[in-house]
C-alpha cells in the first residue's frame, strides 16, 4: 500500500473510533422498527456514525427453532446517525411488520442466528465445555464494534441464553467493507471460548470503556442465592411455578451445571466482564469485575475521569416467587476505582434518593446521596468466591443457606452502621466485606439505600449528562405499592417507600447533571411515555397501549457524541404495535 493510502486508511480508522459532534434540535424521532415480537437490542454507533442494532427474539422466541424466525444482527448503511436530520419512519402496517424498517438508508443484515461460522459452530450456538451444542440462542444483545483498519473490523455480540436457559455466549463476526458496505466474512468468524471464566450467565447489554475494552453485563443474578442448589431447580420438572411447575426461579441453574459438567458456583455469575485484546485474533481474554458488585447488571456508564462509573440493576418485584423472596426492585450503584482505566480495585456505593413533593411521574425528580458499601480488590473477592465452589444439590439446607444468608447481610450492615437493625437488641458484625460484593443489592438495602427502581435498564452519558432508563414506572415505584422488606419480601402498604409516584407503565428516561467531581446528585424525568392509545381487542375486551408517537418500555439507551440519545424498546405488542428505536434530539 502506498504512503498516501496508508495515511488515508489511518485517518478512516481513527474516525471509526471517535465520532464528531453535530448540532440537533429538540424532538423525538422514530429511527427504526423491528419485526413483530422482536426487541431492539445491541445499540452501537461507530466513529463514522454508522448505527448497529439487533432484532432480538422475533415472535418472542428466545431459542432458535426449526423453521422459526431467526434474530438478526445488522447495521444501517447510508446514514450518519450523528448528523441525521430526516423525518422518522412510520409505524408499519401489517404487511411490513415482519422486517426491520428504518428512517433512512438500508438495514444490512450482518448475521442471522444459526448461520454457519468458520470455526464450525453456529451463530448464537451455546456449546458446553466438551463442545456439545446445548441450544442456539435467539436472545442476541450487546454489540461491540472494534475497528481493525479502514475496511476491517470485529463485531462482538453477546447472547443472553434462551429465555430460561441462562447460559450465555459471545460471537465474533469479521467485518469487511466492500463497495462501501460492511459485509461479514463468515470463514473468519466464530463463537468465543468462555471456559476461562467458567461460562457466562444471561449476558445482556454492555459498554465499550473509554480505554477501548468491551465490558459485558451479566443480568439476572439470583436475589435469593440460597435457592441456587434447591433440589426443585435441578429435578426433571423444568416448569417454573407460574406454569404450575416446581422450579422456584425463572432461570435454570441446572443449565450452568450441564455447561460445566460439575456443580456451578452462583457467586461466579452476576457481574460485569471486561474483554481484553478485542482487536487481537487469538489474544482475547476475559476478566470478571467482582469489584463492581453482584446484581442484575444491564450495563455501566464510565465518566470522564476514567475512574467513576454508574451501574443499573435490572429487576422487578413483580417476578417474585409466591413462596420465596426471589426478586425485588433494583438499586442504582456507583463505583470509584482506585486508578484510572483499572476497575480491579475501588469503592462500591449505592444511591439513596429523596423524592420531590409530587407523585406526577413527569415532574417528580429525586435528590441523590450515596451510601458507601465497601472497598475491595478483585483478588480478594475472587478468594471469597472460591470458598463456595463445589457446593452440590445434596448440600441444600431447607430453611438455611449454603451461601451468604440474610442474617449474615444484616449482621454485616449492623456492624457497618453500629445499629441494631432487626430489633433483636444486639448489634451484629461480620468478619469481612464479602456481603457488599457478593450480595450487593441486599447489602445496599440493608444499609438504607433505595432498592425500589422497577426494571432499571440501560445507563449512558455524555460528558455533561447521565441518563438511565426505567422500563415501567410500576410495582415498587408505584405510590400504591408501599414498602417491602428486603429480607422478607413482605409488603406494608401503610409505609411509603423512597419512590412513590403515579404508575406510568410506558416507562421513562431520567437525566442527571454530572458534576465537576463526576458525581450525580439529582435525577429528573427527561422523556416519559404515556399510556392511553386504544389497542386491539384481546379476548373480546378493549386494551390500551402506549401512544405510538412516544416511547414504550425503554431498555438499551446510548448517548451520542452530539448530545442526542438513542432509545431502544422492549415493549411487546401489548404496549406498541412493534418495538421501536428512537432518536431523542436535545
Amino acid at each position: 500500500m502506498s504512503r498516501s493510502n496508508l495515511l488515508r486508511a489511518a485517518a478512516v480508522a481513527a474516525a471509526l473510533s471517535f465520532a464528531s459532534p453535530a448540532a440537533a434540535d429538540g424532538d423525538l424521532v422514530r429511527i427504526a422498527t423491528v419485526p413483530s415480537g422482536a426487541e431492539v437490542t445491541g445499540i452501537a454507533v461507530n466513529g463514522l456514525g454508522e448505527l448497529f442494532f439487533n432484532s432480538q427474539h422475533p415472535a418472542g422466541k428466545g431459542e432458535l427453532e426449526a423453521g422459526g424466525p431467526a434474530a438478526l444482527i445488522g447495521y444501517v448503511d447510508g446514514i450518519n446517525i450523528n448528523t441525521f436530520g430526516g423525518p422518522g419512519v412510520a409505524v408499519p402496517g401489517k404487511d411490513m411488520m415482519d422486517r426491520v424498517n428504518v428512517a433512512g438508508g438500508e438495514y444490512v443484515i450482518l448475521g442471522k442466528i444459526g448461520d454457519e461460522l468458520g470455526d464450525g459452530k453456529k451463530l448464537g450456538g451455546v456449546y458446553d465445555l466438551k463442545g456439545n451444542l446445548m441450544f442456539v440462542s435467539n436472545d442476541v444483545d450487546f454489540n461491540a464494534f472494534i475497528p481493525l483498519g479502514a475496511n476491517e473490523a470485529y463485531l462482538y455480540t453477546a447472547f443472553e441464553g434462551a429465555s430460561r436457559k441462562g447460559v450465555s455466549a459471545i460471537s465474533r463476526l469479521k467485518l469487511v467493507r466492500k463497495a462501501g458496505k460492511w459485509t461479514t466474512d463468515f470463514s473468519q468468524s466464530g463463537m468465543l471460548d468462555l471456559s476461562s471464566i467458567e461460562g457466562a450467565w444471561v449476558l445482556c447489554y454492555g459498554t465499550i470503556s473509554p480505554w477501548g475494552t468491551p465490558i459485558l453485563a451479566e443480568e439476572y443474578y439470583f436475589y435469593n442465592t440460597s435457592l441456587w442448589n434447591h433440589p426443585d431447580n435441578h429435578d426433571a420438572d423444568e416448569r417454573p411455578s407460574f406454569l404450575k411447575g416446581n422450579d422456584n426461579m425463572y432461570h435454570q441453574p441446572k443449565m450452568m451445571n450441564a455447561y460445566l459438567g460439575k456443580p456451578s458456583n452462583p457467586y461466579r455469575y452476576g457481574y460485569n466482564i471486561e474483554m481484553n485484546g478485542a482487536a487481537s485474533k487469538d489474544g482475547v481474554t476475559f476478566n470478571r469485575l467482582y469489584t463492581l458488585g453482584r446484581f442484575s447488571h444491564e450495563n455501566i456508564a464510565v465518566m470522564g475521569d476514567g475512574k467513576t462509573l454508574y451501574q443499573s440493576d435490572d429487576d422487578s418485584a413483580k417476578y417474585t416467587n409466591a413462596k420465596f423472596n426471589t426478586n425485588s426492585g433494583g438499586v442504582l450503584f456507583k463505583f470509584v476505582a482506585d486508578h484510572k482505566a483499572d476497575l480491579t480495585s475501588g469503592t462500591l456505593y449505592a444511591a439513596k434518593v429523596k423524592q420531590d413533593a409530587t407523585s406526577d411521574p413527569r415532574k417528580a425528580g429525586f435528590d441523590v446521596t450515596w451510601v458507601k458499601l465497601a472497598h475491595g480488590t478483585n483478588d480478594q473477592i475472587a478468594k471469597w468466591v472460591a470458598e463456595y465452589d463445589g457446593i452440590k444439590v445434596s448440600d441444600y439446607k431447607e430453611g438455611g443457606s449454603n451461601f451468604i444468608s440474610d442474617a449474615d447481610v444484616n449482621n454485616w450492615a449492623e456492624g457497618k452502621l453500629g445499629k441494631d437493625l432487626n430489633g433483636d437488641g444486639k448489634v451484629g458484625s461480620y468478619p469481612d466485606d464479602r456481603p457488599a460484593f457478593l450480595e450487593s443489592r441486599k447489602a445496599a438495602a440493608a444499609m438504607g439505600a433505595t432498592n425500589e427502581w422497577n426494571k432499571l435498564e440501560g445507563v449512558t452519558a455524555t460528558p455533561a449528562t447521565f441518563y438511565m432508563a426505567i422500563s415501567e414506572i410500576a410495582e415498587t415505584m408505584d405510590k400504591q405499592w408501599g414498602h417491602v422488606g428486603w429480607d422478607t419480601g413482605k409488603k406494608d402498604k401503610a409505609i411509603a417507600g423512597d419512590i412513590a409516584v403515579d404508575s406510568e407503565k410506558c416507562g421513562a428516561i431520567y437525566a442527571a447533571k454530572i458534576g465537576a467531581d463526576f458525581d450525580i446528585r439529582r435525577l429528573e424525568p427527561a422523556v416519559v411515555g404515556k399510556l392511553g392509545e386504544p389497542g386491539p381487542e384481546r379476548k373480546g375486551k378493549p386494551t390500551v397501549r402506549c401512544f405510538s408517537d412516544n416511547i414504550a418500555n425503554p431498555d438499551n439507551i446510548l448517548a451520542l457524541s452530539n448530545g442526542n440519545l438513542l432509545i431502544g424498546e422492549d415493549a411487546g405488542d401489548r404496549m406498541h404495535p412493534v418495538d421501536m428505536l428512537w432518536l431523542k434530539r436535545f
